[in-house]
């Protein structure tokens, strides 16, 4: 009796094992393709401030708060800027900018910087963007939804090098930099996809913008080449601080976009 009930067992094994393999095959293979790390790579980070992959650090000890900024910013920097020309001095705009994710990659937010002297004399940078890095923030309704600080920079187009390693951007031909915002750098319950519907501005079946997008993206640096060129311009704006946000241009009779 005790052999037959083995030779069932065995029977029993020789046919669940095989499943077991391929199963384990599978799962291999997915791990190898990155199907089962889908969710860790699209995930949001803690809500604490916590180190970030690339560099930087997220903050997450501020997700929920309103008006957060990493370097502090003129009230007027936060209002959708002006249709007409902006007074002489150093500029930076944001170019492009979206959310995505590759094979093997984690999400992230990239946003292209566009920067300028805002006239003939040359605005000096340090490569880093100051001794801080860039700071991005995303605010939504609500508070934060997402943002960092310290995050690293890498410029597309620099139009010189000159003394420490610095750049020079001109009033003509400008620079052009990138820095990215992992999805770690998300608030608890974010998603990126989501957040990212949020930057944008609505529209109408004209594709015609009708008002603000519902989230604010902020970026930021502070770098003394920016006070330094400020002050020989005599510009009414002081300090090392230069921003940038997602608001779209207002006409100024109609106070619309």
């Amino acid at each position: 009796m005790l052999d037959r009930l083995r030779g069932v067992a065995l029977e029993k094994a020789q046919v669940v094992v095989p499943w077991l393999a391929v199963a384990a095959v599978v799962i291999a293979m997915g791990y190898q393709q990155g199907l089962f790390t889908l969710v860790g790579r699209l995930a949001p980070g803690p809500a604490k401030a916590v180190a970030l992959p690339g560099g930087g650090v997220s903050d997450g000890d501020r997700c929920g708060a309103r008006g957060y900024h990493r370097f502090p910013l003129p009230a007027d920097a936060l209002a959708p800027p002006p249709r007409d020309e902006p007074p002489a001095g150093p500029r930076l705009v944001l170019g492009a900018y979206g959310y995505g994710h590759g094979p093997r990659t984690p999400a992230r937010f990239t946003i292209d910087l566009l920067l300028t002297s805002g006239g003939k004399r040359p605005l000096e940078l340090s490569r880093t963007l100051g001794t801080d890095g860039v700071a991005v923030e995303i605010e939504g309704p609500d508070g934060l939804v997402g943002g960092a600080h310290g995050l690293p920079v890498r410029w597309l187009e620099p139009t010189g090098t000159g003394p420490g390693h610095s750049v020079r951007v001109d009033g003509r031909n400008g620079a052009s930099a990138e820095v990215e915002l992992p999805v770690r750098a998300l608030c608890p319950g974010q998603e990126g996809a989501e957040v990212m519907k949020g930057l944008q501005a609505p529209i109408d079946s004209h594709d015609t913008i009708t008002g603000q997008p519902p989230c604010t993206l902020t970026v930021s640096f502070s770098d003394p080449g920016v006070g330094k060129l400020r002050a020989s311009l005599g510009s009414p704006a002081r300090g090392d601080v230069l921003s940038a946000g997602n608001l779209v241009p207002l006409d100024q009779e109609t106070g619309r976009p």
